[in-house]
């Protein structure tokens, strides 16, 4: 019950994820990503399984089709989950089981995807992706543009009350070792895409 974005920078080979739920805590379960594999959301009547096991695939070389297939194959009730998967190189899919609470809807993009269910109506995933694409500066700033513009247009119909904030890539420090280049989460909120925006604008200035 939640709207979600993944995004893969090609330039900067940044993969980051923004997430909004009415549920507490979605950072904690929904978004999944690698640096130099892919970027991944389980959510609707969530699966934290099938991030892991899509990376896991991703990182063998799979495709993101053939890796969320083989996830969705293992897992027990494919109907009642909604995935997005974006690779890398900017592939992404995304699978919405006939389960999933209404309204919800999906947009795959060129390097993004969108998702979302359980919304106040179908045009919240697509103003989340026009959010995305009409936005600018950093890959950052743009998704929590796009995660605002969602939030605008109704967002969760249960009222949103999480969200976060993940990217993950090349750390200037440790490498690979150690990909979370940026990790925030605003766990319970009346107004958690404001909170997220102020956090991350805290952590530009502190960091």
């Amino acid at each position: 019950m939640t709207y979600s974005i993944i995004v893969v920078d090609m330039e900067s080979r940044l993969i980051g994820i923004g997430v909004v739920s009415g549920s507490i805590a979605v950072g904690s379960r929904v978004p999944w990503a690698r640096a130099g594999v892919g970027g991944v959301v389980t959510q609707a009547y969530t699966n934290p399984l099938i991030g892991k096991w899509v990376l896991e695939f991703l990182e063998r070389g799979w495709s993101p089709r053939k890796a969320l297939d083989e996830a969705l194959r293992r897992d027990e009730a494919p109907s009642m989950r909604q995935i997005g998967v974006v690779s890398i190189n900017g592939e992404a899919v995304a699978h919405t089981g006939h389960n999933v609470p209404r309204h919800y809807g999906e947009v795959v993009g060129k390097g993004y995807v969108c998702v979302g269910n359980m919304l106040a109506s179908k045009s919240v995933v697509k103003e989340l992706c026009k959010g995305y694409e009409e936005s600018s500066g950093s890959l950052s700033e743009r998704i929590i543009s796009a995660l605002q513009r969602a939030h605008d247009a109704g967002g969760d119909i249960r009222g949103d009350r999480s969200a976060c904030l993940l990217v993950v890539g090349e750390h200037p420090v440790y490498g690979y070792g150690y990909d979370r280049i940026i990790d925030l989460r605003v766990d319970y909120s009346k107004n958690p895409v404001e909170d997220l925006r102020n956090l991350y604008e805290l952590w530009m200035r502190i960091r």
